[in-house]
């Protein structure tokens, strides 16, 4: 799972433009505007520079349990040690680690920006499951973390939102999961 969220920068030196709206936070504030299928282009592009990795979106169960890092509480800290949310992030984006990581080492899982998962959005399956992978189709995706101009109330590890593929929003972003390339993977 990525450290930070997918920052300005790195959106950059990917696909060569910066679609954020909030610009004046800098490089290394995460990417804002970008669509579900704005970041799938992104990662095949991201996957055919490079042949040491794998890059995705991580699964709603993936991300929830990054976030949740070993915990079983709604938060992995105090929420102004470790999230922008409405109460402390000034309606707006902010450089990524800027606050306190979970046990995983993770930063920004709450707060800052809505996250993209893979999948579709769906409701839970009835029988228990290990890494269950969402619903089998749909016409929104999820997201996940809260974000700047949310209640504390929102951020939490729990906290479902969907849009459709193709909205982008000031508050959405993602962090991306990345497996090693076996030999032969293309």
């Amino acid at each position: 799972m990525g450290q930070f969220d997918v920052t300005q920068k790195q959106w950059q030196d990917v696909m060569g433009n910066n679609p954020s709206y909030n610009l004046a936070a800098g490089p290394d504030a995460p990417v804002e505007q970008v669509s579900w299928k704005d970041v799938q282009s992104f990662l095949a592009k991201a996957n055919a520079m490079q042949s040491a990795w794998t890059v995705r979106l991580p699964t709603e169960a993936e991300w929830e349990y990054a976030a949740r890092a070993g915990s079983t509480e709604e938060t992995y800290g105090p929420l102004d040690e470790i999230a922008w949310y409405k109460a402390n992030g000034g309606r707006t984006t902010h450089p990524v680690g800027q606050k306190k990581p979970n046990a995983f080492g993770l930063y920004d899982m709450l707060g800052s920006v809505w996250q993209w998962c893979q999948g579709w959005f769906g409701p839970y399956r009835d029988d228990a499951a290990i890494d269950p992978l969402g619903a089998p189709t749909g016409d929104k995706h999820p997201t996940r973390g809260g974000c700047y101009y949310c209640d504390a109330v929102h951020e939490r590890a729990a906290r479902r939102n969907r849009d459709l593929e193709d909205h982008s929003s000031r508050s959405i972003g993602f962090r991306i999961a990345a497996v090693p390339r076996k030999a032969g993977d293309n």
